[in-house]
């Protein structure tokens, strides 16, 4: 408890730092559910460190070493909010990068935030199931598989993107939508008034910029909405959710695949392995469901509104994620979990499963206890 002590108030520290910064250099638009985000991966980016150094299995190492890589993703998450974007550079007082690179956020968030986040998100799911359904593989094969399965998928969705860095403001959507925005601007100054979706496509189509009159009016009718104020910046960013909601089935499929090889085969596992894995279920389906709603709204503030809500709920989960790590961290520091885990990777099939704190709180809670003196689902009565 004392080590777990320690990494706390480490913890404690860095957000000291965190808050600092952004006092420091005067951060008017603080984003308060973003800053607890991170701040919580920052927390399980120290104790997955911690669980690195303190696993009494080599093997357990390595699964660990791939969440303190996706949680570090944190601490460039904090440096994010100091990078500039050429004239939006001005909206953001504490700029001290890149602040005369106009495209400079948008390409980081691109590849950092909505590309290797999501890479090394996938590639510590897949590992660790892949861990479980071929336990003898050596770690260098385990890993050359989850890098070829997620790099396939990663690869597949994110082509365009190293293509060409400006692609999202290339894609079909955003050259009509900058069409109609021409011929709203145009309609509006001569006329002092917006445009209807029906006087917009007779405007258009006047111009010779779309050919077929009732496709202009469907069109239009399906992005007029991104015409307005700063709901144009929902359909740029279109193409990254639709990649986010890729990339996080791709996480619950895995993760449904190692709840699937447990109920059949129910190998033996290290102590809240499949705790972390179910709260991972819940993380990552959530990513799915937010990047549908950011996909599905039409104006900006209900979407940030929306994007809000959604980091609250991710936060509780992340911080359920803590709470297992912890108690592995708590487990495998005692005398009975560093006997427990060093058998278990020695010789599996010659110890039980550990029924660890979680476990015994559901079968207290929800089970009748006198049904369950011996192994779960033996029938005691029976001679």
């Amino acid at each position: 408890m004392k080590r777990l002590s320690h990494t706390l108030l480490l913890w404690l520290g860095i957000e000291a730092a965190y808050l600092a910064s952004l006092l420091i250099f005067d951060f008017s638009h603080f984003d308060f559910a973003g800053f607890l985000n991170y701040s919580s991966q920052t927390l399980l980016f120290l104790l997955a460190i911690s669980l690195v150094r303190r696993e009494p299995a080599r093997r357990n190492k390595f699964i660990f070493v791939n969440f303190a890589v996706f949680f570090g993703f944190s601490i460039l998450a904090h440096l994010f909010n100091f990078v500039g974007s050429g004239e939006a550079s001005e909206l953001i007082p504490g700029s001290l990068f890149f602040s005369d690179a106009r495209f400079a956020r948008m390409i980081l968030d691109q590849y950092v935030f909505r590309g290797a986040y999501f890479f090394f998100l996938a590639l510590a799911i897949v590992y660790l199931t892949i861990d479980v359904l071929f336990r003898d593989l050596r770690t260098v094969l385990k890993y050359g598989v989850a890098i070829l399965i997620v790099g396939t998928f990663f690869g597949h969705y994110y082509r365009p993107f190293f293509e060409d860095p400006l692609y999202l403001h290339k894609t079909s959507d955003v050259r009509d939508w900058k069409v109609l925005d021409n011929a709203f601007r145009s309609y509006k100054e001569v006329h002092g008034k917006d445009p209807s979706v029906e006087a917009l496509s007779a405007s258009v189509f006047e111009q010779g910029l779309m050919v077929n009159m009732t496709e202009n009016r469907e069109r239009i009718q399906e992005l007029y909405p991104y015409l307005f104020g700063q709901n144009w910046q929902i359909l740029v960013y279109k193409p990254l959710h639709l990649n986010q909601i890729y990339m996080s089935v791709v996480c619950v499929g895995f993760i449904l695949l190692f709840f699937g090889y447990q109920f059949m085969k129910d190998p033996p596992q290290g102590a809240y392995i499949e705790k972390v894995m179910f709260a991972l279920l819940i993380f990552s389906t959530l990513e799915i469901v937010h990047a549908y709603i950011s996909i599905a709204s039409l104006q900006w503030q209900a979407f940030h509104e929306m994007v809000t809500i959604g980091q609250y709920i991710s936060i509780g989960v992340l911080l359920l994620i803590a709470l297992f790590f912890m108690l592995r961290i708590r487990f495998v520091t005692s005398v009975n979990g560093e006997f427990y885990e060093s058998e278990l990777a020695s010789s599996p099939s010659a110890i039980t499963r550990w029924r660890d704190t979680v476990d015994n709180i559901v079968i207290e809670k929800f089970f009748n206890r006198k049904l369950i003196l011996g192994r779960l689902l033996v029938d005691p009565t029976r001679k």
